[in-house]
């Protein structure tokens, strides 16, 4: 079994209550209210300007030219998803410009930026690759069951094949990379990435 997979797998218990959340099921009834989804968007753009710094620093600690490159694709994917957020911003009535970071935003983000910066590139991926997998496998599960059409642009997104390819993407440089690292240490990041993105859908399931 690939690494990835079976990390994946170790944590699926998570996965599974990150799905049930009242934020990810309020998505999919249309009861989420709207100004939790409207301060879940404005917290989740800190989150992926950090995300995208992060790719940033895992291209320049790459040691190969494929890696550089894959890695840069999907820097550009997090930028698309970037300016994707700036117009739900204007569509839901966010001003990013008079915003400031909560507690379960902080968290998440300070892991990144620590991991990213201290660690190899191979690791900063282990600590990256949870939020793709975990956003793409909680979208296609909400757009095969029956949704309400409030949030539907959310559901749309991350269950597209497009958003699927970015997560296997990062998975595949994984498991091709020729960098070595500590299996516990990918177990640590991988575990605590998504305990960390649990704790970001649970900031918003106070309704």
């Amino acid at each position: 079994m690939s690494i990835t997979k079976k990390l994946w797998e170790d944590n699926y218990e998570i996965a599974i209550t990150s799905l049930n959340t009242k934020f990810v099921q309020g998505l999919k009834t249309g009861r989420l209210p709207k100004n939790l989804f409207q301060e879940y968007l404005a917290q989740d753009y800190f989150f992926l300007l950090t995300f995208a710094k992060a790719y940033g620093l895992a291209v320049a600690k790459s040691k190969d030219k494929y890696s550089i490159r894959k890695l840069s694709e999907l820097l550009i994917g997090v930028s698309e998803e970037l300016i994707l957020h700036e117009t739900y911003a204007k569509k839901w009535d966010i001003d990013l410009s008079n915003n400031y970071i909560k507690k379960a935003t902080k968290d998440y983000t300070d892991f990144l930026d620590d991991t990213s910066k201290r660690l190899s590139s191979i690791e900063i991926m282990f600590a990256m690759t949870p939020c793709m997998r975990l956003y793409s496998w909680i979208g296609k599960n909400l757009y095969e069951e029956e949704f309400d059409n409030k949030y539907e642009e959310w559901i749309i997104t991350y269950s597209d094949v497009s958003f699927e390819n970015l997560a296997n993407s990062l998975e595949n440089l994984i498991e091709t990379s020729k960098e070595s690292y500590d299996i516990n240490q990918a177990k640590y990041l991988y575990k605590r990435a998504m305990e960390l993105e649990l704790d970001f859908f649970n900031a918003y399931s106070d309704f």
